[in-house]
C-alpha cells in the first residue's frame, strides 16, 4: 500500500533542532536544503498506481525518489546510503526524517528500482524537476536550440571469452529448464561436460589441441540442446537463454571440412559479450579508445544548460542512430529546431531524419579521405541536377551507372582513354583498370548542403556552442555515469535518467537561490533610508 510523508512535527525533528540553533543545520544554497523544499516536485501521489490499495503502508516513495538521487550525488551504494540516512544530517534533511529515525532498509531501494521499472515510471523524477524548471520560467517551454553528444558507460556484466560464453549459456538453459522438467532425458546422448560446476574444465589452456577439443565438445551439446528443446513449448525466460545459446553457438565458429569447428578470426557483427548482461556490446568511441558496454546519449538546451532528454544504446551503436530518438522523445513544447552536435552525427541519414522533422542540424561533415592518398570525392564537382561529374582535371565522366531497382544513380565512371591521358592519373586512382569511378551515396545532395553550409559565417559562430556539453557530460562522469551499476539496458537507462535528474536539480537549485538572492537584495536596497548627518554648528 501506498505509504504517506507524515507531516506531524516531532521533538526529534530537524526543524525543532534548527529553532533551537537559530540557523539552518545546511547552507540554503546546498542540495541537501534544495530537496527538503521539493515536496511539490516529489510527491507520493506520483506513484500510486505502481502500488495496491491494501496491505502495510510502503516506505513513502518520494522520500526513496530522494534517495536515488542522493545516491549519485554523493556517489554512494545502497547500504552506504541507508548508512547516510541514519547517522548524516544533511541527509537526514533532505530526506525529512527525524534525528531518532533510521529512514529505510537499504533492500528497500532495489525493490523500487524494480517497481520503477515494471511500471514504467523511470522518467518521474527527470520529466518533475524539468516541469519545476519550466514552471519558475528558468527553461523556455520550447528549447528552440539543443546540443547532443554521447559518452560510453562501462557495463557491468563480465566480458567472457567464446568457451565461457558457450558454456555459461549452457547452464543457464539448462538450470531454467530444469526447475520444470529434466532436460537430460530429452537428449539422445549423455553431455560432454557437468554444465552444473562452477569451475572451467580442467585442460590445459596453453594446448591448442585441447583447447579445440573442448571448443567441439561445447559446440556439440549446444546443438543438441537447442535441437532438444525445439520440440517444447517454452515459457519466455526459456525462449531467451534459447536465443541467446543459439547466437553464441555461432558468432565465433567456423566450420572445418572434417565436421570439426574452430574459432574463426575477426569479430563478429553484433558480438554478444556477455551471459550476464546480454545487451552490453563491444563499442568504440574512437580509433583509439574502445569498451564494452552501451553508450548516453544526451541533449542540453543552451540557455540554462538544462539537460532536456537522456537516450540509452548498446555500444556498437553508432551515434547518428540516436540522434531521432533524442528528439521524437521529448514533447512538442520542448523539441527543439535547431541542433547542434559533433561530425559522428554528421551523416546523411541522420541529415535526412533531422530534415523530416523540420530540424535544422549543424555539424561538420564527415572527413572525406581518399584511398590510397588519392583524390577524395570531395574534390570531383558532382552535378545532381544534371548528373554530372567533372574531375580536377576538368574532364567529365562518359559513363553512369543506375541502381536497378530505385533507378536511382549509383556511380560515375570515366573511360580509360581519359584517365590514361592525364597528367593527375597517379594522384586520382591506384586501380589495375586505370579509371576512376566515384560512388553517389543516396544523401548526396544532404551532405553537398552541409558542406556549403559549412564554409558560412552562420556555421562558424554557431558551431563553437557545441562545446557547452563537454562539461555537462563530464559532470554526469563525475556523478557516476562512467560506470553502470546494473545489469541491462533498462537498468543502465534507469541510472541515465536519475544522473540526469540530480544534475537538472543541482542547476534548477542554484538558479532558484540566485533569483531569491536577487530579489532579497532589490528588496533591501528599496527599503534602506540615506541619511545626510548635518554640519556641525562652529
Amino acid at each position: 500500500m501506498l505509504g504517506h510523508k507524515d507531516n506531524q512535527l516531532k521533538f526529534t525533528d530537524i526543524d525543532t533542532l534548527q529553532a533551537w540553533e537559530q540557523k539552518p543545520i545546511v547552507p540554503e544554497d546546498s542540495v541537501y536544503y534544495g530537496l527538503s523544499q521539493a515536496n511539490e516536485i516529489f510527491k507520493d501521489e506520483l506513484f500510486a498506481d505502481a502500488y495496491s490499495f491494501s496491505g502495510r503502508p510502503s516506505i513513502p516513495p518520494s522520500r526513496l525518489i530522494k534517495v536515488l538521487l542522493l545516491q549519485f550525488y554523493d556517489k554512494v551504494s545502497d547500504r552506504e546510503a541507508e548508512n547516510r540516512a541514519r547517522y548524516d544530517l544533511r541527509w537526514k534533511v533532505a530526506l525529512g526524517i527525524s534525528i531518532a529515525e533510521s529512514g529505510f532498509n537499504y533492500s528497500a531501494l532495489s525493490r523500487f528500482r524494480a517497481r520503477l521499472l515494471l511500471h514504467q515510471k523511470e522518467r518521474i523524477a527527470f520529466e518533475e524537476i524539468l516541469d519545476a524548471v519550466i514552471a519558475k520560467e528558468l527553461l523556455p517551454g520550447n528549447c528552440a536550440k539543443q546540443i547532443i553528444d554521447s559518452t560510453y558507460v562501462l557495463g557491468a556484466g563480465a566480458v567472457q571469452d567464446t568457451y565461457t560464453l558457450i558454456r555459461m549459456a549452457i547452464k543457464k538453459l539448462q538450470t531454467t529448464i530444469n526447475k520444470r522438467l529434466n532436460l537430460s532425458i530429452l537428449l539422445p546422448k549423455p553431455l560432454n561436460i557437468d554444465y552444473q560446476s562452477r569451475n572451467k574444465p580442467k585442460i590445459n589452456w596453453e594446448d591448442p589441441v585441447e583447447r579445440n577439443k573442448l571448443l567441439n565438445e561445447l559446440c556439440q551439446d549446444a546443438l543438441q540442446i537447442i535441437e532438444a528443446v525445439d520440440n517444447l513449448k517454452l515459457t519466455k525466460q526459456e525462449l531467451e537463454l534459447r536465443d541467446i545459446l543459439t547466437t553464441i553457438a555461432v558468432q565465433d565458429i567456423e566450420q572445418q571440412k572434417d565436421g570439426t569447428v574452430k574459432i574463426k578470426q575477426g569479430v563478429a557483427k553484433d558480438r554478444l559479450i556477455s551471459t550476464n548482461d546480454p545487451e552490453m556490446r563491444h563499442g568504440r568511441k574512437s580509433s583509439a579508445r574502445k569498451f564494452d558496454g552501451y553508450k548516453t546519449h544526451t541533449a542540453m538546451e543552451t540557455d540554462n544548460n538544462f539537460i532536456t532528454e537522456i537516450e540509452v544504446t548498446p555500444g556498437n551503436v553508432h551515434d547518428s542512430e540516436a540522434a531521432a530518438p533524442l528528439v521524437d522523445r521529448q514533447p512538442e513544447e520542448r523539441k527543439p529546431d535547431t541542433v547542434l552536435c559533433d561530425m559522428a552525427y554528421g551523416t546523411g541519414q541522420n541529415r535526412e531524419d533531422m530534415e523530416k522533422r523540420q530540424v535544422k542540424i549543424i555539424c561538420p561533415v564527415p572527413t572525406d579521405l581518399g584511398r590510397n592518398g588519392c583524390f577524395p570525392k570531395s574534390a570531383f564537382t558532382i552535378d545532381l541536377d544534371a548528373q554530372t561529374c567533372q574531375c580536377p582535371a576538368g574532364k567529365i565522366a562518359t559513363e553512369k551507372i543506375y541502381d536497378k531497382k530505385t533507378n536511382r544513380l549509383k556511380v560515375f565512371v570515366f573511360s580509360q582513354e581519359q584517365c590514361q591521358n592525364c597528367p593527375l592519373l597517379n594522384q586520382c586512382t591506384k586501380s589495375k583498370k586505370g579509371r576512376r569511378t566515384i560512388t553517389i551515396n543516396q544523401y548526396e545532395r544532404h551532405l553537398q548542403e552541409a558542406r556549403i553550409f559549412q564554409q558560412t559565417e552562420e556555421f562558424k559562430n554557431e558551431y563553437p556552442e557545441r562545446c557547452k556539453i563537454e562539461n555537462k557530460q563530464a559532470e554526469m562522469v563525475h556523478h557516476g555515469l562512467r560506470q553502470a551499476r546494473y545489469i541491462g539496458k533498462a537498468k543502465v537507462y534507469l541510472q541515465s535518467l536519475l544522473i540526469g535528474a540530480i544534475v537538472n536539480f543541482k542547476r534548477y537549485w542554484k538558479l532558484v537561490t540566485e533569483q531569491r538572492q536577487l530579489r532579497s537584495d532589490t528588496c533591501d536596497t528599496k527599503t534602506n533610508i540615506i541619511t545626510v548627518p548635518l554640519p556641525l554648528a562652529i
